[in-house]
């Protein structure tokens, strides 16, 4: 029994459920704090900061993590190791090019911003430097399977920025300004300890070719216009809202965005998990393995965040108060909005996770562009004629349902197998050994 118990826990599948957990875990206890310790409107500026932080570095991301994945599942050491040497040649020219440009941003457009916001962009580029050994760190591990090790990067980097917070917070140090130091110094400490493990694999460099930068480049450019466009989707959401109501407005939007983690710890899991099987099958051409595994994840994953979302909705006001306080209950509406839209977001996700794997990343790129055009168009006009944060997150529901319809065309016309039957079918067979072998492990454990 004992050995079964260990094997769980050495599943990969649970160390990415596991990695998430804890990246969602302090988070939400680094938010909770950040709202007590910052005014609404000092908050809000901090989110849209660390929003525009986040799509540098997925644009990073978008660049050379799919790729690394796609190009080294399923083939010998020597070529990993190639595209591994090419990845870091790559990644190193993209943060370069962010330091240069938030540089000439903070220089050209100096007089367009406020004080807080010159400050911001004078750290911009240096967080994406800081935070490279270890973000690639991920990307090679989670290339390799090595969920484990990605679990102790999640732990430090999180972790580390909520213990930096905790001191700020006794030291009665808190402002925007420290806020900002305590997250980076978590980025190079992360980064530092992943250095020390040698498991960013800067030591591949030297095996890069230029066949594999050019390979890394063509497939990742489309990569990044199709994540960025994602990515791109709360951004859009919190400038209209900054621009057009407050920062206040930001404040209270970012409410709904927290109780999502608890969907997205489960979707990211899966989705992490789902990277390297659909890529190892696309790459065997073995296409009836690359539609069984989009239907079995895209139905489980959607089968089992129902209990999540309907828990969410019956308890909506209660954990507003506990993740917040009463002054953030005007969200209350809103994050019912997002939890009923939510029964989407697998499908959607997985569409695009399944279209970058099939070498189809420009219909995953036009999808996510078309979203985003949809989401400024929907948002400016709703927001002109009620002047509501609630006309925000309907415009967003709005584009997510246009996005489904349309990834689930151009999927189909790729993958004959795939159907609404067979991911219904698939997922519920799947929760259904998964909730057989809970029995099974209770059973023998009584």
């Amino acid at each position: 029994m004992a050995f079964k118990f260990l094997s769980i826990l050495r599943n990969r599948h649970f160390h990415s459920l596991l990695g998430n957990v804890i990246m969602a875990f302090f988070n939400v206890l680094s938010f909770a704090l950040l709202v007590r310790m910052l005014s609404l409107s000092a908050f809000g500026e901090w989110v849209l900061f660390l929003a525009t932080y986040n799509i540098l570095d997925q644009i990073r991301t978008a660049m050379l993590q799919s790729g690394i994945i796609k190009f080294s599942a399923g083939v010998d050491e020597t070529v990993s190791r190639q595209v591994t040497g090419a990845a870091w040649y790559i990644s190193l020219l993209v943060t370069l090019s962010f330091i240069v440009v938030s540089l000439i941003v903070y220089a050209v457009a100096f007089p367009l911003f406020s004080p807080t916001w010159h400050f911001f962009l004078g750290w911009l580029g240096i967080m994406t430097l800081l935070s490279l050994p270890f973000n690639f760190a991920t990307w090679v591990l989670q290339a390799a399977h090595r969920f484990d090790k990605i679990v102790q990067i999640r732990f430090l980097q999180n972790g580390s920025f909520l213990v930096l917070l905790g001191a700020l917070f006794f030291l009665e140090q808190v402002n925007l300004h420290n806020v900002l130091y305590a997250y980076s110094l978590s980025l190079l400490v992360t980064s530092i300890y992943c250095m020390a493990f040698r498991w960013t694999a800067m030591n591949s460099m030297a095996a890069r070719t230029k066949q594999h930068v050019k390979d890394l480049y063509h497939y990742g450019r489309l990569i990044v216009g199709s994540m960025v466009s994602s990515s791109l989707l709360n951004y859009s959401d919190n400038l209209v809202l900054r621009t057009m109501l407050s920062p206040a407005a930001v404040a209270i939007y970012s409410i709904p965005q927290k109780f999502m983690e608890v969907i997205e710890i489960i979707l990211r899991s899966f989705v992490a998990t789902s990277q390297p099987t659909i890529s190892g099958a696309a790459n065997r051409n073995d296409w009836r393995g690359v539609s069984q595994a989009f239907c079995k994840y895209t139905g489980t994953v959607t089968i089992m965040i129902i209990p999540f979302v309907a828990g969410l909705l019956l308890f909506t006001k209660p954990l507003i108060i506990i993740l917040a306080a009463k002054a953030y209950l005007p969200a209350t509406d809103i994050v019912r909005i997002f939890l009923l839209s939510a029964i989407l977001y697998p499908i959607d996700r997985f569409i695009g996770v399944t279209l970058d794997m099939i070498n189809k990343p420009l219909i995953n790129f036009y999808k996510n562009l078309l979203k985003l055009v949809l989401n400024i168009i929907l948002d400016i006009t709703l927001v002109l004629m009620f002047a509501d944060i609630r006309a925000v997150a309907i415009a967003s529901s709005l584009n997510l349902l246009f996005a489904v319809i349309f990834g689930y065309y151009f999927l189909r016309r790729s993958l004959s197998d795939v159907s609404l039957k067979s991911i219904w079918k698939n997922g519920w067979q799947e929760c259904k050994g998964l909730l057989l072998k809970v029995k099974m492990f209770r059973l023998q454990y009584k």
